[in-house]
């Protein structure tokens, strides 16, 4: 850790350690709740006939983020890096643009079925174009979505976390882009309709879903990207096995294999329509009673909008050698790429967990020869590692720090150091 690391991280340790002991009275509780949901809950049985219905509750809530960070090189995005960049020096920081507010909505019910639903949103949209506005971040739609709960089955309308590839990392650095995202770690949250089937041990989801593929889009009016130039929904489901006392840690233990389909239709320079694919498993192991492994693998084509293939999909003027090793235009193709993360979470205490992960993306290199020569991204590596202290019911801090590898066409290997220090206030 170098020495301008130290003095923005130690005054702030300091501050939040006396934080922390005026609370040592304060009963632990619950992490607040990580990026991804959890799959989902046992369903409410209905009201019986003649009975009067559950009133209708609105529970508003929400995290309020402060993140310190330092940059020893430059990256794409300076308080949640996904990739060293190409060129450029590091930099400090301090943002809030990370907390999210949200509203929960239970009581309802049609026929047999309890219905639930959620809005929820950040303030990670980007920033007004005047001089400070990198304090003034924009808000952002999370999540908008309702949901019928029967028995055993469920339907889910709304934008909600895709399918496909649905765990997240812990952290509190990366809340609006979760940790590992373009380094390992596929992830969208996506318009959807899906159903889902449930018993003790096993969990089947289906659906369809907007058809997004990673094209940067206007800043105000929708124009189709590839993916809706296709005419074809994504297509997703997935298999989850539940194991009760798994290792004898009396926790549960999740194991599970999804899948997804869709398809991008590129104009120029010649029309072609290519298919988005891919297959990954995600696991949830815990071991004891304080150590807990999780993570996923994942291999596919065209995953750029969920910023696989480090945040590439397609190209449009992919080429073939010709006579002395000149590309020749061969037209729009599509990306392979495979990776995955793993994250290790070691309860030391109730209030206290440490965490160390690895992610990596690796698109393959051929599918990356172009007639025009680009700075593209041929792999990406990432560790973390680092500490939360729970502090009370509402309040956690940390210390993450997390090094990323780029490997770039034309600049070669980049890489980069971040430190963040969090503090998070839960309500």
């Amino acid at each position: 850790m170098d020495t301008l690391t130290r003095r923005i991280v130690a005054p702030f340790a300091v501050a939040l350690a006396m934080a922390a002991a005026a609370q040592a009275q304060t009963p632990p509780a619950p992490t607040p709740p990580p990026a991804t949901p959890p799959a989902t809950a046992p369903a409410a049985a209905a009201p019986a006939a003649g009975k009067p219905a559950e009133a209708l509750k609105i529970t508003p809530y929400g995290i309020a983020y402060f993140n310190f960070f330092s940059n020893t090189d430059a990256v794409n995005n300076g308080d949640v890096p996904l990739f060293a960049a190409a060129s450029g020096p590091g930099h400090v920081g301090m943002t809030a643009r990370q907390s999210r507010l949200g509203l929960r909505v239970t009581g309802a019910s049609v026929g047999s079925a309890k219905v639930a639903a959620v809005i929820e949103g950040d303030f990670f949209g980007g920033y007004p174009a005047v001089g400070i506005g990198d304090n003034m971040g924009v808000f952002r739609l999370r999540l908008a979505n309702a949901r019928l709960d029967w028995a055993k089955g469920s339907l889910v309308v709304g934008q909600d976390w895709m399918i496909f590839a649905p765990l997240n990392p812990q952290s509190l650095s990366s809340a609006g882009i979760p940790l590992f995202a373009a380094g390992g770690n596929l992830w969208a949250r996506l318009p959807q309709v899906r159903g889902e089937w449930k018993t003790k041990k096993v969990l089947l989801q289906g659906g369809i879903l907007a058809p997004q593929t990673g094209d940067f889009n206007s800043a105000f009016f929708y124009q189709p990207g590839s993916g809706a130039l296709s005419e074809t929904p994504f297509v997703q489901g997935r298999a989850a096995l539940t194991l009760a006392n798994f290792a004898e840690s009396k926790k549960v233990a999740t194991i599970g294999v999804s899948g997804h389909w869709g398809q991008s239709r590129v104009l120029t320079p010649v029309d072609r329509t290519l298919d988005s694919n891919g297959v990954a498993l995600d696991f949830v192991l815990p071991f004891g009673t304080r150590l807990t492994v999780q993570g996923e693998a994942f291999t596919g084509t065209n995953l750029g909008g969920f910023q696989g293939g480090v945040f590439q999909g397609l190209v449009a003027d992919g080429a073939v050698a010709g006579p002395g090793g000149t590309p020749v235009l061969d037209g729009p193709r599509a990306l392979d790429t495979a990776g995955g993360w793993v994250q290790v979470l070691a309860g030391l205490t109730k209030t206290v967990t440490i965490h160390g992960g690895f992610g990596t993306d690796d698109p393959d290199d051929a599918d990356l020869f172009t007639v025009t020569r680009r700075e593209s991204r041929l792999e990406n590596t990432a560790i973390s590692f680092g500490f939360q202290h729970k502090a009370s019911a509402q309040i956690s801090w940390g210390v993450e720090y997390r090094r990323l590898d780029t490997k770039y066409l034309i600049a070669g290997d980049k890489d980069a150091g971040h430190v963040n220090a969090a503090f998070t206030f839960t309500f």
